[in-house]
């Protein structure tokens, strides 16, 4: 394991002990939401994480992104077509400052229909989508859905402490044709340890949605609420009224 992977799970496992507790198992997630485990090389991916990385070695490459050095690893395959895939990369940042974030990257890549999926070719790069963590983490949980939108969506979920206060968000990102494309924002959680009577917290998840033209997201904890996202005209899903979470 190198040093950068080791820092970032440190990392990942300090900022996990920090948010909210899991929700009962009565608010189902309408997304299968899973940790992101930087050391696992899921099947498959090894073969096209080279074509996107061509400097890749033992599956993680380093890519320098202006001042920041990033350590790229492969994190799953999401399917676009019979013979187009997106692969998703997480990349850790060695920076350990507050400020310092991670990058998650999406290459498109074509393939002959049928199995196996390779060889492979590049259709596209994106080094700066969804959700990231702070002390250099790039996204902390992950999942995909075709229950949002027309084409798959990326689910990316992330977070931070400031003060004793612990925030989490997830960004959803949909997988055009043309390229990824964020469409919403959502904060997912809220704990207080700052004092000792502080707001033990609530946590949501997305638990059901109209394709293409609304989520709904359910929240527990000190409080039980819902809340709306709707679909605008430029295909961004924004919130109905003002949020009962509170914001970091």
């Amino acid at each position: 394991m190198s040093v950068t992977k080791t820092v970032t799970i440190l990392s990942l496992t300090a900022l996990a002990s920090t948010l909210p507790m899991a929700l009962p198992a009565s608010a189902q997630s309408l997304i299968e939401v899973q940790d992101v485990d930087r050391d696992a090389v899921p099947a498959g991916t090894p073969a096209a994480f080279a074509v996107a990385f061509p400097d890749a070695q033992r599956n993680e490459a380093t890519r320098d992104i202006g001042e920041d050095s990033y350590s790229f690893v492969p994190l799953a395959f999401i399917p676009l077509s019979d013979t187009r895939v997106a692969l998703v990369s997480t990349g850790a940042n060695a920076c350990t400052g507050q400020a310092c974030t991670g990058l998650n990257a999406v290459h498109y890549l074509s393939h002959d229909a049928g199995e196996p999926r390779h060889p492979y070719s590049l259709q596209g790069e994106w080094l700066d989508v969804g959700a990231v963590g702070v002390v250099g983490n790039p996204a902390l949980q992950w999942g995909w859905t075709r229950a949002i939108a027309d084409n798959p969506v990326l689910f990316t979920e992330a977070g931070g402490v400031w003060q004793g206060r612990a925030c989490g968000y997830a960004v959803l990102t949909e997988l055009t044709p043309s390229g990824p494309r964020d469409i919403a924002r959502i904060q997912t959680s809220f704990s207080d340890a700052s004092s000792d009577d502080g707001d033990p917290g609530v946590e949501g998840v997305i638990t059901s949605a109209d394709k293409g033209r609304s989520f709904t997201v359910s929240y527990s904890g000190s409080a039980r609420f819902d809340e709306t996202y709707k679909r605008g005209a430029d295909g961004q899903y924004r919130l109905e009224g003002s949020s009962r979470v509170t914001a970091c």
